[in-house]
């Protein structure tokens, strides 16, 4: 049977870092091995970070603008009961489905049930990241955070590097609350030797008493999209993001942009990705791998409440067009 790993986690934990570690793991040994990844929005940053960085995987399926565990539901099963219909030598033998981290991954939990998949995949266990840059106190304050949290069958906390002292408080309010969870601090993806394998784990209903916690939900959350046609200015777009945003309560930013005034790499690509999570703006590049969605220029914000006019203007007022050039602009009807 396929094995599934499913990996979930609060938006910038760090789950396409781990994914990508998971699946060049899997290579490594020589497994056959795929993705699904769910993201929020209607452009797959993630799926192209990883589409770039491992073409040699079995496959790979982007499903995009919901929530994995209700909405694309249907378009889950679907995903897996095509790879589990490829003939042995083309099936993968291990999946990792990455969730968007506005995904509650409760009802992903029964999938071995699923009549189209039942007898054909085995849940191997979900891995949950948390960043401890993300506040103590959501783990009581977001019923989502809650819910992602207890479900694990083993947690990584992210970005210990970052913020050790955060890290050790993280790890001992989740070993406070929840004792016999396995968990480990990573670091920049990475995990000590003597780590739990996440594909060996145990999965568990939500534990008696863990109920809804009042406090700030995601369910108002929204997303935009904005294709850019020009380069980037770097310091402007570092100022939007740190300094001034525009309205609403931003909770994740990310995508991929050529930046004014950057020569190509060696590789001969001029593009960079990236990622606003928990106030840090982190820039990585993005290698060349031809024509496609990996080429375009693209910002997703996510957030609550957010000012899309205003975002939207300011996106745009990053751009700076080469001398001689016009900036395209809609015509207004």
């Amino acid at each position: 049977m396929i094995e599934v790993l499913i990996v979930t986690g609060p938006l910038g934990a760090g789950k396409t870092t781990a994914v990508n570690r998971l699946l060049k793991g899997a290579l490594e040994h020589h497994f056959r091995v795929a993705v699904l990844i769910n993201e929020f929005g209607s452009v797959s940053v993630d799926g192209a970070l990883v589409d770039v960085a491992l073409p040699e995987l079995a496959g790979i399926e982007n499903l995009i603008n919901g929530c994995v565990c209700c909405s694309l539901r249907d378009d889950v099963v679907a995903a897996l009961a095509a790879w589990c219909d490829l003939p042995e030598d083309l099936r993968p033998q291990r999946v990792v489905m990455e969730t968007t981290g506005l995904a509650d991954p409760t009802d992903l939990l029964d999938l071995e049930l699923d009549p189209a998949l039942q007898g054909r995949l085995r849940l191997a266990g979900c891995l949950t990241l948390v960043s401890c840059l993300t506040p103590v106190q959501h783990l009581t304050q977001r019923e989502l955070l809650r819910r992602q949290v207890a479900l694990a069958s083993l947690i990584h906390i992210s970005k210990t590097d970052l913020d050790p002292s955060l890290a050790f408080a993280w790890e001992a309010e989740i070993r406070h609350a929840l004792p016999y969870l396995p968990l480990v601090q990573t670091r920049q993806g990475e995990t000590p030797a003597d780590a739990p394998d996440p594909w060996k784990g145990d999965l568990r209903p939500l534990p008696e008493g863990w109920v809804a916690a009042e406090g700030a939900s995601f369910a108002a959350a929204r997303s935009l999209t904005l294709h850019w046609d020009h380069p980037i200015d770097p310091s402007a777009l570092e100022t939007l993001f740190q300094l001034s945003p525009p309205g609403g309560e931003l909770l994740r930013a990310k995508g991929v942009c050529s930046f004014d005034g950057w020569p190509a790499r060696q590789d001969g690509s001029d593009r960079w990705a990236f990622q606003v999570a928990d106030g840090r703006l982190e820039v990585t590049p993005m290698p060349a791998k031809g024509a496609g969605p990996s080429a375009d220029s693209v910002a997703v914000i996510i957030g609550i409440d957010l000012d899309v006019p205003a975002w939207k203007q300011a996106l745009r007022n990053l751009e700076r067009a080469p001398t001689g050039s016009r900036r395209k602009a809609a015509l207004k009807p």
